[in-house]
């Protein structure tokens, strides 16, 4: 996730922290694959974007969203949508004191070492609680592989292998 990403969403975040209708009209803008590519395309001039904004339905009402899009239609970073919502939910997440962990290994965890892992999560980085999104990844052998606010926690197979590897690399160049 991009800096400025996180630099936008903080910004809306701040401006309306309760906007539940980010996602539902960020998602129907994505959806929309002509819309959408439309809204992205430098080829489509800044004031028919903006002009397409003004117009849609879903955006009624909705006036600090619909000023925010256009913004991000008028310095050309409407791509960066995707990586804003992200962000966005950081910051909701900060807010609870809690953070998001990424947790990459071969076999699913069952709901108790899921718990193990939380505990331990919200006791090294202080938080209150850790989302978790789960990813599979067979070719790391085994154990697992967490990030959290840019900490990488490697115990996995594959990454004491590496570790082996370079330790004996080191030796030999000594």
């Amino acid at each position: 996730m991009s800096e400025l990403a996180r630099r936008y969403a903080r910004a809306l975040y701040e401006c309306a922290p309760e906007e539940k209708d980010l996602h539902d009209t960020a998602h129907a803008l994505m959806e929309n694959a002509p819309l959408w590519e439309a809204l992205c395309s430098p080829a489509v001039r800044r004031e028919e974007k903006c002009r397409v904004l003004d117009r849609l339905p879903m955006l009624e009402g909705r006036d600090c969203l619909r000023r925010f899009y256009q913004l991000l239609a008028n310095k050309g970073r409407m791509a960066l949508l995707p990586q804003i919502l992200a962000a966005f939910d950081d910051c909701v997440l900060e807010e609870k004191e809690s953070a998001r962990c990424v947790l990459t290994c071969v076999h699913l965890p069952d709901a108790r070492e899921i718990e193990q892992l939380r505990r331990a999560m919200c006791k090294l980085h202080h938080k209150k609680d850790v989302i978790f999104d789960i990813r599979r990844d067979p070719s790391l052998l085994g154990g697992f592989v967490l990030e959290m606010e840019g900490v990488t926690y490697d115990k996995s197979v594959r990454g004491a292998l590496q570790d082996l590897t370079r330790q004996l690399e080191v030796r030999q160049a000594v």
